[in-house]
């Protein structure tokens, strides 16, 4: 179960996230629970039984006070993840650090929200050493560890594990992919527009390929992937007979 509180003050904006977000979240079989706030005072007193894993709100609802609350939520549950519309006219102040992971929606269109939406719940299902992802009808996991690379399918991205049972496609973008992991700080690394590696996995390397311990062989497509790649494995690296370094 998800609980997710929204918070704005216009009604017709607070109806269609509502109804928008319900729809999202029963397409995809999500349990969830939901609650609508119009100011800032609502949402101290409703969440006092039920504290939000994501909220959706209008960074600058009534003057800053409902920025003010999600910033209280925050420290009360420190695995909560904001959702916003990006407003021109917004000075983003320098704790909204302390607001992260926070996701600015570009426009207030059904397929923007929806994707937004789905982006902040795979965060509330974040966990520090496993990737997950959708793939009808539930999401699924896989540990970082046991990642060995993933490789671009288009509009869909595959994952490729060394425990072959996880291997799946599902629809993200490689460059989505590569964002998100990066953001985990984890040792993935772009080589080539359709591969992104975990270099945990790295046998040897030359210019134009990657061995992984696997034995299998990945292509490198830019002279900048190479040098990621030396400075990333260059405290490791060793001649090898094939003209590959280790």
């Amino acid at each position: 179960m998800i609980n997710i509180a929204l918070c704005f003050e216009n009604n017709m904006e607070l109806s269609y996230m509502q109804m928008e977000l319900s729809r999202c979240f029963d397409l995809r079989g999500i349990d969830y629970n939901l609650n609508c706030y119009h100011t800032a005072a609502e949402l101290k007193h409703g969440i006092q039984r039920r504290f939000p894993d994501l909220f959706f709100y209008d960074i600058m609802g009534e003057y800053g006070l409902v920025r003010m609350a999600a910033l209280s939520l925050k420290e009360i549950n420190p695995r909560l993840v904001s959702v916003v519309f990006h407003n021109r006219h917004y000075i983003k102040p320098p704790n909204d650090t302390f607001l992260e992971p926070l996701y600015i929606i570009p426009n207030k269109s059904t397929k923007q929200l929806w994707t937004y939406a789905l982006l902040a719940y795979e965060a509330t299902l974040d966990k520090e050493n496993v990737f997950s992802y959708y793939r009808r009808p539930s999401y699924l996991y896989a540990p970082y560890d046991n990642i060995k690379y993933f490789v671009s399918e288009g509009r869909r991205t595959r994952i490729v594990c060394e425990n072959e049972k996880h291997n799946n496609s599902f629809y993200k973008k490689l460059n989505d992919v590569e964002t998100y992991v990066s953001s985990k700080q984890h040792a993935f690394l772009r080589i080539h527009q359709s591969y992104l590696i975990n270099t945990k996995y790295v046998a040897a390397y030359n210019r134009s390929h990657v061995m992984l311990t696997t034995g299998e062989y990945l292509p490198i497509s830019k002279y900048e992937y190479y040098k990621e790649i030396c400075n990333h494995i260059a405290e490791k690296k060793t001649r090898c007979g094939n003209r590959l370094h280790v």
